[in-house]
């Protein structure tokens, strides 16, 4: 498995499920998911397989595998939170956001958002460091400039 033909794949996966428009997501979400109370996505594309699984909604950990041959061969981990104080409808409001963020990523690291996205009051920052084989970041949304959501991010190569 070669560097680029990993991030190319992994920018299509995500263009294709979580954060992708409804008609497209549905397509590759799963219909049992792995464990009880969770959503899961799942990708293909020739050799590769991707599978995205959390639980929640305002606080939702969960984790994206790449499988290279049957293999799996990265991961991601994700946890973070909404504030407490939000409304229903504002947390909605806040992942849609989200979405939008995420489907600006840079082709070259495709795991979340850009550095800064903005769409109105809403505003989306990912601090990352390390590559594509290490990596840690926190992704944050603020709302008029009072931060609303953060998640923390890890992931690696599988050796």
């Amino acid at each position: 498995m070669d560097k680029e033909s990993f991030l190319k794949f992994l920018a299509k996966a995500h263009k294709n499920t979580y954060a992708a428009p409804k008609e497209i997501k549905l397509k590759y979400k799963c219909e049992t998911p792995i464990l009880p109370n969770h959503k899961d996505y799942e990708f293909t594309d020739g050799d590769f397989r991707y599978h995205d699984s959390y639980a929640g909604n305002s606080w939702a950990p969960g984790r994206e595998v790449v499988f290279f041959r049957n293999k799996a061969v990265w991961c991601m981990s994700y946890q973070g939170q909404t504030n407490e104080d939000l409304s229903e409808d504002f947390i909605d409001r806040t992942f849609e956001f989200l979405k939008k963020a995420l489907m600006n990523f840079n082709e070259s690291m495709p795991f979340r958002g850009p550095k800064e996205f903005s769409d109105g009051d809403f505003r989306y920052t990912f601090e990352l460091e390390g590559t594509y084989k290490y990596f840690k970041g926190q992704e944050r949304i603020l709302y008029k400039n009072k931060s609303v959501f953060f998640q923390d991010v890890m992931g690696s190569l599988i050796k």
